[in-house]
C-alpha cells in the first residue's frame, strides 16, 4: 500500500516531531550529571566528530617560516606554558591528572597517546573546544604564541620525567618543579622570581631567544609591561595568566629586580641578515621606503618607557617586527605608531634590523 505524502500528513508529522522535541526538552531524560558517564555511542560520536572538525580546519595551517615545530628551543618554550596552563587538567609526565578533573565529562585525558599531528594541536590550543572546559587562546592577537605548544605536543610521547622538569621549570628546576601547579600560577616550592626565571633566566638573559632580555631594562617599562599585560590591553597567553594576580607590589618589586640585574649583554645572532645595512636602518631609517629610525625611541637612556632592543636575540626581534607589521600587538598609546613604523618593512629589512640588534651591546 503505497503511502501518500499530503499537506496535511506533513503537518501532523511536523507536529509530533516538535511535540516530541519540546517533550525531550522539558522533561530532559538524557542525564546530563558529570557522575553519568556518556552512552558509548553517545561518545564514539562525539569524539569522532571533534577529531573530524579539529583533522579539517588544520589542513590549512603552517607555522610562519621563523618558526620550527622541531626547534628544541621552541619546544622548551612550550612546555614552560604547558606547566602552567595545561598540566592541571592533562598532566605531565610524572605528573598524573588530579582526580577532581577525572570526573569532568569528557575528562581531559592524559596525553600520553594522543594522536595528532602539529598543526592539530595548534588549532586546538588555539581555539579550545567548546563543552569540554578546554579554552581558547588567552592571548587575543598572538596567534604565534601556541606553536610553541604545538612544539612540545609534537614530542610529548617522547618526554621523559627529567627531561620534562628541565624544559618547563629550566633554571627554577632545581628548587622547584615538582610544585603542583594550578591554573595562571605555579604553587609549592616555586616563588614568583623562580616562576619567572624560568623564561627569562636567573640573571634575566632568557633561554634559547625565544623570551625576551628583562636585565637592566628600564624599571619603568617592565612595570608599565607587566599592569598592561594584568589589564589585557597587552595580549601574551604566556603572560596574561602569570600577570593577572600580581599585586602592585609584586610588579614593582619584579621590575626593579630585573632594572637592576647586569644589562650588558649581546643576542644570539641568526645566519641571515646584514648587519651593516640593520644599524643603517636602525640609526638613520630609510625616508624613500618610509622606515623610521629604531633608536629614536628605542634609545633606553633617553626613553625609558620603551623597550632596549639592542642585545636581544634575533629570532625575538624577528618575531616581535613582523607580529608588528600585521597590526598592533597591545591596544598601548605607543601601538599604532609601533605598527606604522613596522608596515614598511619587508623580510630582508627585518632580517638586517635583528642582525644588527642582536650583534650590538648599545646603542
Amino acid at each position: 500500500m503505497k503511502i501518500r505524502i499530503t499537506p496535511r500528513r506533513l503537518a501532523v508529522g511536523a507536529g509530533i516531531a516538535l511535540l516530541g522535541g519540546a517533550a525531550f526538552f522539558f522533561l530532559a531524560p538524557y542525564n546530563i550529571a558529570a557522575s553519568v558517564p556518556h552512552f558509548s555511542p553517545v561518545r564514539w560520536a562525539l569524539h569522532g566528530y571533534m577529531q573530524n572538525a579539529v583533522a579539517i580546519r588544520s589542513l590549512t595551517l603552517a607555522p610562519p617560516s621563523y618558526m620550527d615545530p622541531a626547534d628544541p628551543a621552541l619546544q622548551r618554550l612550550g612546555a614552560g606554558h604547558y606547566a602552567t596552563g595545561c598540566a592541571s587538567c592533562h598532566g605531565a609526565p610524572g605528573l598524573p591528572r588530579s582526580p577532581i578533573v577525572k570526573g569532568m565529562r569528557p575528562a581531559p585525558p592524559p596525553l600520553n597517546d594522543a594522536d595528532f599531528e602539529t598543526e592539530e594541536y595548534y588549532w586546538l590550543v588555539r581555539h579550545g573546544l567548546k563543552y569540554t572546559g578546554m579554552p581558547e587562546w588567552s592571548g587575543a592577537h598572538r596567534p604565534d604564541e601556541p606553536w610553541a605548544v604545538a612544539a612540545f605536543m609534537s614530542v610529548y610521547q617522547d618526554v621523559s620525567e627529567e627531561d620534562y622538569r628541565e624544559m618547563a621549570f629550566g633554571p627554577s628546576a632545581q628548587d622547584g618543579g615538582r610544585a603542583a601547579v594550578s591554573f595562571g600560577a605555579l604553587s609549592g616550592d616555586l616563588s614568583l622570581q623562580e616562576s619567572c626565571n624560568r623564561c627569562h633566566g636567573t640573571d634575566g638573559l632568557g633561554r634559547d631567544g625565544m623570551a625576551p632580555k628583562l636585565a637592566g631594562q628600564s624599571a619603568t617599562y617592565l612595570a608599565d609591561a607587566l599592569r598592561a599585560y594584568r589589564a589585557d590591553i597587552r595580549q601574551s597567553g604566556f603572560m596574561e595568566p602569570l600577570a593577572a594576580s600580581l599585586t602592585d607590589k609584586q610588579i614593582s618589586e619584579l621590575a626593579s629586580h630585573y632594572a637592576g640585574l647586569d644589562g650588558t649583554w649581546r643576542g644570539q645572532t641568526l645566519n641571515d641578515g646584514d648587519a651593516a645595512r640593520g644599524e643603517e636602518l636602525a640609526r638613520r631609517g630609510d625616508e624613500d621606503d618610509d622606515i623610521p629610525s629604531c633608536l629614536s625611541c628605542h634609545d633606553n637612556e633617553r626613553r625609558p618607557d620603551t623597550p632596549r632592543i639592542t642585545g636581544q636575540d634575533a629570532r625575538w626581534i624577528t618575531i616581535w617586527l613582523r607580529l608588528w607589521r600585521e597590526e598592533p600587538v597591545t591596544s598601548s598609546p605607543g601601538a599604532n605608531r609601533m605598527h606604522a613604523a613596522a608596515r614598511p618593512l619587508e623580510d630582508e629589512d627585518i632580517a638586517d634590523l635583528a642582525a644588527f640588534f642582536a650583534g650590538a651591546e648599545k646603542p
